[in-house]
C-alpha cells in the first residue's frame, strides 16, 4: 500500500511540475500593450506579477536551478513598472504521465522514469526527487532531456558554443607589423641614388 500511495503521489507530482510553466506562459489575456525590438510584449496578470510570485509557485515542485532556469526561459521583461511576458502562442509540451517506474529507491531520494504525452508527442524522462526529511514533500532536482526543451534548456549549453568560432579570426589581424621591415628596401633605394650621383660628380671634369 505503501508503495501504491508513493506512485501515486509520484505520479501527481511530475504531472503537476510539467505543467506549472505553461500554466504562467498562457496566462495573460489582454492585448499587446508593448513592443520591444519587434517583439509584442503583455503583463501579466496579478498573480504572476512578480518574479518571487512565480519563484515561489515553480519551488512548490522543483529546486532552486531549475527554478530560475525556467524563470529566465519565460523571457520576462518589465515594462512601465509591469513584469510582461512575450505575447504569442505557446507550444504544447507532453505534460500527463502515462506510466511512471521507480528506478531507485534511497533513504529520501527516488529516481523516478515517467512516460510523457500531450500535443501529439511522446518521450521519455528522468527526474531525480530529494526530500529533506520521511515527512518532507519530495522536490525534483534534476531532470533528463532539458536541452531539448525550451522550458528547461540550461543557458551554459547556448553560451560555450558562442567563443569556438569567434576565436579563429583573432590572429588574423597579425601580419600588420610586417610592414615595418618593408620600410628597410626605401633606405637601400636611396643610398643607390646617392652613390649614382657621386659617380656622375667623378666622371665630370
Amino acid at each position: 500500500m505503501k508503495f501504491l500511495d508513493e506512485w501515486r503521489m509520484f505520479k501527481q507530482l511530475i504531472s503537476s511540475a510539467e505543467q506549472v510553466w505553461t500554466q504562467i506562459a498562457t496566462s495573460p489575456r489582454g492585448k499587446v500593450v508593448y513592443t520591444v525590438n519587434g517583439v509584442d510584449y503583455t503583463p501579466l496578470p496579478d498573480q504572476y506579477n512578480t518574479k518571487r510570485k512565480i519563484s515561489r509557485i515553480f519551488r512548490r515542485y522543483w529546486g532552486k536551478q531549475l527554478t530560475e532556469t525556467m524563470i529566465r526561459n519565460l523571457q520576462l521583461r518589465t515594462l512601465k513598472g509591469k513584469l510582461c511576458i512575450p505575447y504569442g502562442r505557446v507550444p504544447t509540451f507532453p505534460c500527463i504521465v502515462q506510466s511512471i517506474q521507480v528506478k531507485a529507491n534511497r533513504p529520501n531520494q527516488r529516481v523516478v522514469a515517467a512516460i510523457l504525452v500531450g500535443g501529439e508527442q511522446k518521450t521519455r524522462v528522468d527526474y531525480r526527487l530529494i526530500r529533506a526529511g520521511e515527512t518532507d514533500a519530495f522536490t525534483i532536482m534534476k531532470r533528463s532531456g532539458r536541452e531539448g526543451d525550451v522550458r528547461y534548456r540550461p543557458l551554459a549549453a547556448a553560451v560555450q558554443t558562442l567563443p569556438k568560432p569567434a576565436a579563429k579570426p583573432v590572429p588574423k589581424p597579425m601580419p600588420k607589423p610586417i610592414l615595418h621591415p618593408a620600410a628597410k628596401p626605401e633606405a637601400r633605394s636611396t643610398k643607390k641614388t646617392k652613390g649614382k650621383g657621386k659617380k656622375k660628380l667623378l666622371k665630370t671634369p
